[in-house]
Formats: structure tokens, C-alpha cells, sequence
């Protein structure tokens, strides 16, 4: 409980990722909006490193959360990750989390689903940039959302933005 109440100051202060804006595109229809949010270590690492994709290592202590909504801008969900030294080390010490937009959680820890996508990008320490600046490949977002649809803004990111698919 104690990191939904944190994620929860950071929904209240509106504590906006650098380099995210409000409600840029989701990559499912569950979640076609999205609002990255950050707390002042992970801000401050991705200032000091010049941007999210230059960033090599978080400090301990550094929460990124993900707000997920609707077509109608209602909350689906939220994601968040902390990074908690000597966690798990394998996985740069980052726990997973999944909550509904109520907080009750739906996965914690070390969340395998999430690790896997995520290490796709590890030499950014685990963390994706906000659309458009990194993009799934279609054939990998079906491999992750196998059950989900993918939304048209989306599927037009890809095709304005192909030199952000991560590769």
C-alpha cells in the first residue's frame, strides 16, 4: 500500500514526466490515452542525462507511473515502476506494479510480463520514452497484447515515426 500512496501523490501534483504530455497516445484501445508521471529522482536523472533515452541507470528511489484511460479520458488502470536497490538485481532492481484506477493491485514485483517488454530497452535502464519518441513494432506489441487491439493512433504513430520503433 505504501507505493500505491505515493503514486497517488503523484497523480494529486499532476508530477508530469519530463519530455511526456498529457493524454498522448496509448497503444491499446483498453488504454488509447496515457499520462507518464514521475517523481523528482526520475525527473532528475532524465535532466541531468539530456532525455529518457540517454539515461543509463535511475538512483535508488526513482518512481515512474503510467496512467491509462479510455477513449473517454476515463482511468483504466495505472503501471508503475520503482527502483528499489538490492530488489532484484537481475532486473536493475525495478518492482512492477499494476493497480486498477481504484488501487487494487492486479501484479507486484517482479512481474514477469513486464520485465520482458521492458528489457527491450535496458540499456536505458529498463524505461520507455513516450510515444512518439519509441514504438513497438506491431509484430512485437501483438507478442505482449496477444488478446488486446491496438489503436489507430497508434498504428499512425508507427507509420509517421518508423525510425522510433525499438529495435
Amino acid at each position: 500500500m505504501a507505493l500505491w500512496r505515493t503514486v497517488q501523490v503523484l497523480r494529486t501534483a499532476d508530477a508530469r514526466m519530463f519530455e511526456s504530455a498529457a493524454y498522448q497516445p496509448g497503444s491499446r484501445a483498453v488504454d488509447a490515452y496515457t499520462i507518464d508521471l514521475a517523481n523528482p529522482s526520475a525527473n532528475d536523472a532524465i535532466r541531468k542525462a539530456g532525455g529518457i533515452t540517454n539515461v543509463r541507470r535511475y538512483p535508488n528511489g526513482a518512481l515512474l507511473v503510467k496512467e491509462n484511460f479510455n477513449l473517454h479520458r476515463r482511468a483504466t488502470g495505472v503501471t508503475a515502476m520503482l527502483k528499489l536497490s538490492g530488489y532484484d538485481p537481475a532486473d536493475r532492481n525495478w518492482v512492477m506494479a499494476a493497480y486498477t484506477p481504484a488501487g487494487k493491485v492486479i501484479a507486484y514485483g517482479k512481474v514477469p510480463a513486464c520485465i520482458a517488454c521492458h528489457a527491450m530497452v535496458s540499456t536505458q535502464d529498463f524505461v520507455f520514452a513516450p510515444p512518439p519518441k519509441q514504438l513497438l513494432s506491431v509484430a512485437i506489441w501483438k507478442a505482449f497484447f496477444p488478446k488486446q487491439t491496438i489503436t489507430s493512433a497508434y498504428e499512425q504513430l508507427l507509420r509517421w515515426h518508423p525510425a522510433a520503433v525499438v529495435r
